[in-house]
């Protein structure tokens, strides 16, 4: 019994000290992923361009942060990691396939690609249910990747909903829209974010660089109607200011 009870409390400090040390290591081999794809040939921490040349670099990135999620599974970060890697070496490949030119062996297609990056952001989301970024990104890439409309607008209202009132979310929700072409959604859109903005009250020139004002700027591309930007601004001279800045740059006189 003497010599049992010194062995227990032994392992139990060692499984206690284990945890961080785990911790430490997981960091390490996710931190290790921005000196490999660095490309020094700039002052700053750039990507290195995906090519032949690079894809071995690529492929040592993902093995890294699959180090790093095998020894710490439950951090979402890692697996948002490598889906972003993941969905970059599919625009890559799409690109590629656009032109007709071939792949390099150690590289993924495109439907490759992009299906394991939903699968891993998939994975963080089932351990961060509630980070908007990760809804937002897993939208865009239903959308860019199938085109399947009710997978990605799910993301983006389960986004919306977990901070309704974030200006930043809805603007970035809206301009998706925008930009793929979804008007009825963009305009949607920017009109509860014109409702929900407060940085146009800062301060005099945070007016221009608001969300309310980008807001109204998205309700033009969609409508080309002065009417239909104005009945959008909120009743407060602040706000006010910010639509008059607006039709001024657009040179629309009221």
């Amino acid at each position: 019994m003497k010599v049992i009870k010194p062995l227990v409390i032994f392992l139990v400090i060692g499984i206690f000290l284990s945890f961080p040390a785990r911790a430490l290591m997981a960091d390490y081999y996710y931190n290790r992923v921005s000196r490999i794809l660095d490309d020094r040939s700039t002052e700053h921490r750039d990507f290195k361009a995906i090519s032949g040349d690079t894809m071995a670099s690529y492929n040592d990135a993902i093995k890294s942060l699959n180090k790093a999620a095998a020894i710490v599974p439950s951090r979402p970060v890692y697996y948002k990691a490598l889906s972003d890697i993941y969905a970059k070496l599919g625009r890559w490949a799409e690109n590629m396939d656009a032109v007709n030119a071939p792949l390099p062996a150690d590289a993924p297609s495109s439907q490759e690609a992009f299906r394991t990056a939903i699968k891993h952001l998939n994975k963080a989301i089932s351990l961060e249910p509630t980070n908007p970024d990760y809804h937002l990104a897993l939208g865009r890439l239903y959308d860019a990747t199938a085109g399947d409309r009710p997978y990605s607008d799910n993301e983006f209202q389960r986004a919306l909903k977990a901070y309704p009132v974030n200006a930043p979310l809805r603007s970035a929700v809206a301009k998706h829209y925008l930009l793929t072409g979804k008007n009825g959604d963009a305009l949607e859109q920017a009109r509860i974010l014109a409702r929900i903005d407060e940085s146009y009250r800062a301060s005099a020139p945070a007016r221009l660089a608001s969300y309310l004002f980008g807001a109204f700027e998205i309700a033009w591309r969609v409508s080309g109607d002065t009417e239909v930007v104005k009945g959008m601004a909120p009743d407060n001279p602040d706000a006010k200011e910010v639509l008059r800045l607006f039709l001024e740059w657009k040179g629309i006189e009221e």
